[in-house]
Protein backbone atom coordinates (compact mmCIF):
# COMPACT_ATOMS: atom_id res chain seq x y z
CA UNK A 1 0.00 0.00 0.00
CA UNK A 2 0.75 3.81 -0.76
CA UNK A 3 2.76 5.60 2.42
CA UNK A 4 -0.63 7.79 1.86
CA UNK A 5 -2.62 5.13 3.27
CA UNK A 6 -0.35 4.70 6.36
CA UNK A 7 -0.14 8.20 6.28
CA UNK A 8 -3.90 8.95 7.21
CA UNK A 9 -4.58 5.57 9.08
CA UNK A 10 -2.09 6.79 11.50
CA UNK A 11 -3.61 9.83 12.20
CA UNK A 12 -7.14 8.49 12.40
CA UNK A 13 -5.75 6.02 14.69
CA UNK A 14 -4.29 8.51 17.25
CA UNK A 15 -6.98 10.76 17.19
CA UNK A 16 -8.98 7.81 18.21
CA UNK A 17 -7.06 6.96 20.62
CA UNK A 18 -7.26 10.27 22.28
CA UNK A 19 -10.99 10.34 22.28
CA UNK A 20 -10.72 6.52 24.07
CA UNK A 21 -8.65 8.23 26.77
CA UNK A 22 -11.30 10.51 28.08
CA UNK A 23 -14.24 8.86 26.70
CA UNK A 24 -14.81 7.94 30.53
CA UNK A 25 -15.19 11.28 31.69
CA UNK A 26 -17.83 11.90 29.36
CA UNK A 27 -16.70 15.38 28.63
CA UNK A 28 -18.05 15.80 25.36
CA UNK A 29 -15.96 19.19 24.45
CA UNK A 30 -12.28 17.72 25.35
CA UNK A 31 -13.00 14.55 23.58
CA UNK A 32 -13.48 16.41 20.38
CA UNK A 33 -11.07 18.70 21.32
CA UNK A 34 -8.38 16.43 22.31
CA UNK A 35 -9.39 14.00 19.07
CA UNK A 36 -8.93 16.83 16.55
CA UNK A 37 -5.63 17.82 18.31
CA UNK A 38 -4.51 14.69 17.41
CA UNK A 39 -5.50 14.44 14.07
CA UNK A 40 -3.60 17.17 13.80
CA UNK A 41 -0.18 16.15 15.50
CA UNK A 42 -0.44 12.85 13.87
CA UNK A 43 -1.07 14.46 10.28
CA UNK A 44 2.24 17.04 11.23
CA UNK A 45 3.85 14.00 12.66
CA UNK A 46 3.26 11.52 9.17
CA UNK A 47 4.51 14.40 6.94
CA UNK A 48 7.37 14.96 8.84
CA UNK A 49 8.15 11.44 8.77
CA UNK A 50 7.32 11.24 4.95
CA UNK A 51 9.65 14.57 4.52
CA UNK A 52 13.00 12.46 6.10
CA UNK A 53 12.27 9.38 4.11
CA UNK A 54 14.46 8.28 1.37
CA UNK A 55 12.92 9.14 -1.90
CA UNK A 56 13.02 6.29 -5.10
CA UNK A 57 11.65 7.04 -8.41
CA UNK A 58 10.47 4.93 -11.17
CA UNK A 59 12.04 3.31 -13.85
CA UNK A 60 12.78 6.20 -16.52
CA UNK A 61 13.06 3.53 -19.43
CA UNK A 62 10.43 4.00 -22.39
CA UNK A 63 9.21 7.05 -20.32
CA UNK A 64 9.47 11.40 -22.05
CA UNK A 65 8.73 14.18 -19.84
CA UNK A 66 7.95 17.74 -21.52
CA UNK A 67 8.82 20.49 -19.70
CA UNK A 68 7.78 24.19 -20.43
CA UNK A 69 9.67 27.64 -19.37
CA UNK A 70 13.68 25.69 -19.89
CA UNK A 71 14.90 28.66 -20.94
CA UNK A 72 16.31 29.41 -16.94
CA UNK A 73 15.61 28.71 -13.55
CA UNK A 74 13.47 25.67 -12.38
CA UNK A 75 12.74 24.24 -15.48
CA UNK A 76 16.27 24.24 -17.25
CA UNK A 77 17.74 22.80 -13.73
CA UNK A 78 14.98 19.53 -13.61
CA UNK A 79 15.28 19.30 -17.31
CA UNK A 80 19.14 18.66 -16.85
CA UNK A 81 18.33 16.33 -13.90
CA UNK A 82 16.04 14.32 -15.55
CA UNK A 83 17.92 13.55 -18.17
CA UNK A 84 20.96 12.39 -16.43
CA UNK A 85 18.03 9.97 -14.99
CA UNK A 86 17.92 8.30 -17.96
CA UNK A 87 14.58 9.79 -19.23
CA UNK A 88 13.80 11.64 -22.48
CA UNK A 89 13.40 15.01 -22.36
CA UNK A 90 11.49 17.32 -24.29
CA UNK A 91 12.88 20.62 -23.47
CA UNK A 92 9.73 23.46 -24.32
CA UNK A 93 11.87 27.25 -24.47
CA UNK A 94 10.77 30.83 -25.44
CA UNK A 95 14.23 31.02 -27.15
CA UNK A 96 15.42 27.75 -28.87
CA UNK A 97 18.51 29.76 -30.21
CA UNK A 98 18.74 31.76 -26.99
CA UNK A 99 21.86 31.67 -24.66
CA UNK A 100 19.49 29.17 -21.92
CA UNK A 101 19.01 27.15 -24.47
CA UNK A 102 22.33 26.77 -25.77
CA UNK A 103 23.67 26.43 -22.25
CA UNK A 104 21.29 23.62 -21.52
CA UNK A 105 22.06 21.12 -24.75
CA UNK A 106 25.73 21.54 -23.48
CA UNK A 107 24.81 20.44 -20.00
CA UNK A 108 22.41 17.63 -21.12
CA UNK A 109 22.76 14.67 -23.30
CA UNK A 110 22.36 14.39 -27.02
CA UNK A 111 19.21 12.29 -26.02
CA UNK A 112 17.38 15.60 -24.66
CA UNK A 113 15.64 18.03 -27.66
CA UNK A 114 15.00 21.19 -27.16
CA UNK A 115 11.85 22.68 -28.57
CA UNK A 116 9.90 26.06 -29.50
CA UNK A 117 7.47 27.02 -27.34
CA UNK A 118 5.38 29.90 -26.54
CA UNK A 119 3.16 28.92 -23.77
CA UNK A 120 0.22 32.09 -25.19
CA UNK A 121 0.15 30.84 -28.66
CA UNK A 122 -2.28 27.73 -29.77
CA UNK A 123 -0.02 27.21 -32.55
CA UNK A 124 3.10 27.06 -31.24
CA UNK A 125 1.92 24.55 -28.16
CA UNK A 126 -0.20 22.26 -31.02
CA UNK A 127 3.10 21.84 -33.27
CA UNK A 128 4.73 20.76 -29.92
CA UNK A 129 2.37 18.16 -29.45
CA UNK A 130 2.89 17.05 -33.02
CA UNK A 131 6.31 16.97 -32.97
CA UNK A 132 6.65 14.73 -29.55
CA UNK A 133 3.80 12.18 -30.66
CA UNK A 134 5.57 12.26 -34.01
CA UNK A 135 9.35 11.82 -32.17
CA UNK A 136 8.02 9.09 -29.77
CA UNK A 137 7.40 5.87 -31.59
CA UNK A 138 6.77 2.74 -30.40
CA UNK A 139 9.35 2.29 -27.44
CA UNK A 140 8.67 5.69 -26.06
CA UNK A 141 5.27 7.43 -23.91
CA UNK A 142 4.71 10.77 -22.76
CA UNK A 143 5.16 9.73 -19.02
CA UNK A 144 4.43 13.69 -17.66
CA UNK A 145 3.86 17.29 -18.88
CA UNK A 146 5.73 20.20 -16.38
CA UNK A 147 3.79 22.97 -16.54
CA UNK A 148 7.47 25.29 -15.49
CA UNK A 149 6.89 28.71 -17.33
CA UNK A 150 6.18 31.64 -15.83
CA UNK A 151 6.55 35.89 -15.05
CA UNK A 152 5.83 37.45 -12.21
CA UNK A 153 4.73 41.21 -11.44
CA UNK A 154 6.07 43.54 -8.68
CA UNK A 155 3.35 46.47 -8.61
CA UNK A 156 0.44 47.76 -6.69
CA UNK A 157 -2.89 47.59 -8.37
CA UNK A 158 -3.51 51.03 -9.61
CA UNK A 159 -0.25 51.48 -11.53
CA UNK A 160 -0.79 48.01 -13.37
CA UNK A 161 -1.95 48.12 -16.70
CA UNK A 162 -4.78 45.84 -17.76
CA UNK A 163 -2.04 44.73 -20.28
CA UNK A 164 -0.19 43.75 -17.82
CA UNK A 165 -2.45 41.83 -15.71
CA UNK A 166 -3.45 40.11 -19.42
CA UNK A 167 0.18 39.26 -19.90
CA UNK A 168 0.53 37.38 -16.34
CA UNK A 169 -2.72 35.80 -16.83
CA UNK A 170 -1.62 34.40 -20.37
CA UNK A 171 1.10 33.31 -19.27
CA UNK A 172 0.63 31.82 -15.74
CA UNK A 173 -2.70 30.35 -15.86
CA UNK A 174 -4.04 30.10 -19.49
CA UNK A 175 -0.66 28.50 -20.44
CA UNK A 176 -1.12 25.51 -18.32
CA UNK A 177 -4.25 25.44 -19.42
CA UNK A 178 -3.63 25.59 -22.52
CA UNK A 179 -0.42 23.22 -22.62
CA UNK A 180 -2.47 20.41 -20.73
CA UNK A 181 -5.46 20.48 -22.82
CA UNK A 182 -3.50 20.06 -26.01
CA UNK A 183 -1.13 16.85 -24.34
CA UNK A 184 -3.81 14.98 -22.64
CA UNK A 185 -4.76 12.37 -25.70
CA UNK A 186 -0.81 11.24 -24.72
CA UNK A 187 -1.28 11.18 -20.96
CA UNK A 188 -4.43 9.16 -21.33
CA UNK A 189 -2.42 7.12 -23.37
CA UNK A 190 0.35 6.36 -20.55
CA UNK A 191 -2.03 7.01 -17.57
CA UNK A 192 1.08 9.58 -16.30
CA UNK A 193 1.14 12.71 -14.42
CA UNK A 194 0.85 16.31 -14.77
CA UNK A 195 3.17 19.36 -12.35
CA UNK A 196 2.24 22.53 -12.04
CA UNK A 197 4.46 24.86 -11.00
CA UNK A 198 2.35 27.50 -8.65
CA UNK A 199 3.40 29.29 -5.96
CA UNK A 200 2.67 30.04 -2.31
CA UNK A 201 1.70 33.21 -3.77
CA UNK A 202 -1.23 31.02 -4.68
CA UNK A 203 -2.54 30.72 -1.56
CA UNK A 204 -2.00 34.04 0.25
CA UNK A 205 -2.01 36.79 -1.59
CA UNK A 206 0.50 39.67 -1.09
CA UNK A 207 -0.11 43.65 -1.18
CA UNK A 208 2.12 44.23 -4.33
CA UNK A 209 2.16 41.31 -5.75
CA UNK A 210 -1.77 41.03 -6.35
CA UNK A 211 -1.36 40.34 -10.34
CA UNK A 212 0.96 37.80 -9.68
CA UNK A 213 -0.72 36.11 -6.75
CA UNK A 214 -4.18 36.51 -8.95
CA UNK A 215 -2.52 34.03 -11.20
CA UNK A 216 -1.09 31.55 -9.47
CA UNK A 217 -4.49 30.88 -7.42
CA UNK A 218 -6.24 30.51 -10.73
CA UNK A 219 -2.99 27.82 -11.52
CA UNK A 220 -4.02 26.25 -8.11
CA UNK A 221 -7.27 26.05 -9.06
CA UNK A 222 -6.79 24.48 -11.71
CA UNK A 223 -4.78 21.75 -10.64
CA UNK A 224 -7.47 21.28 -7.69
CA UNK A 225 -10.03 20.92 -10.49
CA UNK A 226 -7.96 18.47 -13.17
CA UNK A 227 -6.62 16.59 -10.41
CA UNK A 228 -10.40 15.38 -8.99
CA UNK A 229 -11.64 14.81 -12.99
CA UNK A 230 -8.69 12.97 -14.31
CA UNK A 231 -8.81 10.55 -11.44
CA UNK A 232 -11.22 8.57 -13.99
CA UNK A 233 -8.56 8.43 -16.38
CA UNK A 234 -5.84 7.47 -14.12
CA UNK A 235 -3.55 10.75 -14.37
CA UNK A 236 -2.41 12.12 -11.54
CA UNK A 237 -1.84 16.29 -11.11
CA UNK A 238 0.55 17.49 -8.70
CA UNK A 239 1.57 21.21 -7.77
CA UNK A 240 4.74 22.69 -6.65
CA UNK A 241 4.62 25.40 -4.86
CA UNK A 242 7.98 27.36 -3.61
CA UNK A 243 8.72 30.64 -2.44
CA UNK A 244 11.06 33.64 -3.89
CA UNK A 245 14.05 32.05 -4.93
CA UNK A 246 17.05 33.59 -6.54
CA UNK A 247 16.29 33.32 -10.12
CA UNK A 248 16.23 34.89 -12.94
CA UNK A 249 12.70 36.25 -12.34
CA UNK A 250 13.70 37.60 -8.90
CA UNK A 251 16.37 39.86 -10.99
CA UNK A 252 16.41 43.66 -9.45
CA UNK A 253 16.99 45.49 -12.54
CA UNK A 254 14.15 44.17 -14.65
CA UNK A 255 11.59 44.35 -11.92
CA UNK A 256 12.44 48.43 -11.05
CA UNK A 257 12.80 49.11 -14.74
CA UNK A 258 9.38 47.49 -15.26
CA UNK A 259 7.67 49.41 -12.49
CA UNK A 260 9.13 52.49 -13.50
CA UNK A 261 7.32 51.84 -17.08
CA UNK A 262 4.14 51.20 -15.27
CA UNK A 263 4.61 54.36 -13.71
CA UNK A 264 5.10 56.40 -16.22
CA UNK A 265 1.67 54.89 -18.09
CA UNK A 266 -0.46 55.67 -15.10
CA UNK A 267 -2.39 58.77 -15.23
CA UNK A 268 -1.76 62.37 -13.73
CA UNK A 269 -4.41 61.70 -10.95
CA UNK A 270 -2.62 58.60 -9.61
CA UNK A 271 0.58 59.60 -9.59
CA UNK A 272 0.08 62.74 -8.06
CA UNK A 273 -1.81 60.96 -5.23
CA UNK A 274 0.82 58.76 -4.41
CA UNK A 275 3.79 61.14 -4.76
CA UNK A 276 7.36 60.19 -6.12
CA UNK A 277 8.10 59.23 -1.97
CA UNK A 278 5.92 56.29 -2.11
CA UNK A 279 7.40 54.67 -5.21
CA UNK A 280 10.97 55.71 -4.01
CA UNK A 281 9.81 53.62 -0.55
CA UNK A 282 7.52 50.87 -2.56
CA UNK A 283 11.19 50.12 -4.35
CA UNK A 284 13.05 49.61 -0.89
CA UNK A 285 10.25 46.98 -0.23
CA UNK A 286 10.74 45.06 -3.18
CA UNK A 287 14.35 45.03 -3.03
CA UNK A 288 14.14 44.06 0.67
CA UNK A 289 11.48 41.34 -0.37
CA UNK A 290 14.17 39.99 -3.26
CA UNK A 291 17.40 40.10 -1.06
CA UNK A 292 15.21 38.11 1.13
CA UNK A 293 14.94 35.04 -1.16
CA UNK A 294 16.06 32.00 -0.77
CA UNK A 295 19.95 31.96 -2.05
CA UNK A 296 20.41 30.14 -5.68
CA UNK A 297 22.21 27.26 -3.77
CA UNK A 298 18.82 26.13 -2.29
CA UNK A 299 16.84 25.81 -5.32
CA UNK A 300 18.14 22.20 -5.12
CA UNK A 301 14.91 21.39 -2.68
CA UNK A 302 13.01 22.79 -4.96
CA UNK A 303 14.25 20.47 -8.30
CA UNK A 304 14.02 17.59 -5.64
CA UNK A 305 10.31 17.97 -5.40
CA UNK A 306 9.87 18.86 -8.76
CA UNK A 307 12.06 15.24 -9.41
CA UNK A 308 9.68 13.64 -7.06
CA UNK A 309 6.68 14.97 -8.58
CA UNK A 310 7.29 13.91 -12.15
CA UNK A 311 9.49 10.41 -11.27
CA UNK A 312 8.67 9.42 -7.43
CA UNK A 313 7.15 6.20 -6.45
CA UNK A 314 4.62 7.65 -3.93
CA UNK A 315 4.16 11.54 -5.18
CA UNK A 316 2.51 13.92 -3.00
CA UNK A 317 -0.51 16.20 -4.61
CA UNK A 318 1.42 19.55 -3.18
CA UNK A 319 4.70 20.01 -3.01
CA UNK A 320 6.04 23.29 -0.65
CA UNK A 321 9.75 23.10 -0.78
CA UNK A 322 11.55 22.88 3.05
CA UNK A 323 10.26 22.38 5.75
CA UNK A 324 10.68 25.44 7.24
CA UNK A 325 8.55 27.48 4.73
CA UNK A 326 5.84 24.37 4.78
CA UNK A 327 5.91 25.14 9.19
CA UNK A 328 5.75 28.92 8.10
CA UNK A 329 2.83 28.23 5.52
CA UNK A 330 1.01 26.26 8.10
CA UNK A 331 1.05 28.94 10.31
CA UNK A 332 0.03 31.66 8.33
CA UNK A 333 -2.45 29.65 7.29
CA UNK A 334 -4.05 29.37 10.71
CA UNK A 335 -3.93 32.69 11.75
CA UNK A 336 -6.95 35.21 11.66
CA UNK A 337 -7.54 37.15 8.45
CA UNK A 338 -6.92 40.66 10.53
CA UNK A 339 -4.26 39.20 12.12
CA UNK A 340 -2.71 37.78 8.52
CA UNK A 341 -3.50 41.41 7.08
CA UNK A 342 -1.74 43.43 9.79
CA UNK A 343 1.51 41.10 9.23
CA UNK A 344 1.47 41.69 5.04
CA UNK A 345 0.87 45.52 5.95
CA UNK A 346 3.82 45.68 8.10
CA UNK A 347 6.23 44.67 5.76
CA UNK A 348 4.99 47.31 3.12
CA UNK A 349 5.94 50.82 2.16
CA UNK A 350 5.66 53.10 5.24
CA UNK A 351 5.58 56.23 3.98
CA UNK A 352 2.44 57.62 3.51
CA UNK A 353 0.75 58.67 0.11
CA UNK A 354 1.43 62.00 -1.08
CA UNK A 355 -2.59 62.75 -0.92
CA UNK A 356 -2.84 61.49 2.82
CA UNK A 357 0.13 63.78 3.33
CA UNK A 358 -1.92 66.32 2.46
CA UNK A 359 -5.13 66.03 3.82
CA UNK A 360 -3.59 65.38 7.25
CA UNK A 361 -1.85 69.14 6.68
CA UNK A 362 -5.17 70.66 6.32
CA UNK A 363 -7.28 68.74 8.57
CA UNK A 364 -9.11 70.48 10.79
CA UNK A 365 -8.88 69.82 14.67
CA UNK A 366 -11.90 67.32 15.57
CA UNK A 367 -15.18 68.14 17.10
CA UNK A 368 -15.17 65.98 20.26
CA UNK A 369 -16.66 62.85 20.90
CA UNK A 370 -19.20 63.32 23.88
CA UNK A 371 -18.53 59.25 24.64
CA UNK A 372 -15.11 60.26 25.13
CA UNK A 373 -15.03 63.45 27.09
CA UNK A 374 -12.63 62.79 30.46
CA UNK A 375 -12.81 64.74 33.65
CA UNK A 376 -11.42 68.58 33.51
CA UNK A 377 -12.13 68.35 29.19
CA UNK A 378 -13.14 72.18 29.45
CA UNK A 379 -15.35 71.68 32.00
CA UNK A 380 -17.90 69.81 30.30
CA UNK A 381 -17.52 66.58 33.50
CA UNK A 382 -16.64 63.23 33.63
CA UNK A 383 -16.44 60.78 30.92
CA UNK A 384 -19.10 58.98 29.54
CA UNK A 385 -19.39 55.15 29.50
CA UNK A 386 -21.10 53.30 26.91
CA UNK A 387 -22.75 50.43 28.25
CA UNK A 388 -25.12 47.42 27.23
CA UNK A 389 -27.58 48.60 25.33
CA UNK A 390 -30.78 47.87 26.46
CA UNK A 391 -34.03 46.88 24.67
CA UNK A 392 -37.46 48.41 24.42
CA UNK A 393 -39.72 46.27 26.31
CA UNK A 394 -42.60 48.26 25.73
CA UNK A 395 -44.92 47.63 23.68
CA UNK A 396 -45.11 50.16 20.56
CA UNK A 397 -49.19 50.68 20.26
CA UNK A 398 -49.36 50.75 15.80
CA UNK A 399 -52.33 52.88 14.42
CA UNK A 400 -53.90 50.59 12.12
CA UNK A 401 -54.21 51.89 8.69
CA UNK A 402 -57.59 52.72 7.13
CA UNK A 403 -58.84 49.74 5.15
CA UNK A 404 -62.25 49.90 3.49
CA UNK A 405 -63.94 46.51 3.79
CA UNK A 406 -63.09 44.24 1.04
CA UNK A 407 -60.63 46.10 -0.46
CA UNK A 408 -57.20 43.86 -0.55
CA UNK A 409 -54.30 44.90 1.25
CA UNK A 410 -52.46 45.21 -1.23
CA UNK A 411 -52.64 46.59 -4.95
CA UNK A 412 -50.52 45.86 -8.00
Amino acid sequence: MSMRFYHMVGAWVLAWAALLVVSQRSWAVSCLALGLMAAHIADWVMKAAKNAMRRTCIDPTGKAIFITGCDTGFGRLLAVRLDKMGFKVYAGCLLPNGEGACLLQQEASAKLKVLSVDVTKDDEVRAAYKTIENDLGEDLSLWAVVNNAGIAAFTEIEWCPISEFRRVYEVNSLGPIRVTKEFMPLLRESKGRVVLVASLAGRYTFPGFTAYSMSKHATVSFADGLRLEMQKWGISVHTVEPTLYRTPISQEGPIHNALDRFWHQCSEDVRKSYGDEYIKDFKTTISSHLNRAKPSEKIKEVIDDMVDAVAGDDPKIRYVPSVITQIRAKLLSSLPDNLRDHFFLSSQPQTPPAYVTELRKKKKPRLMDPRTIRPGDQGRGKRLVRMFSMPNWTKNEMTPSPVKENEPMFKF
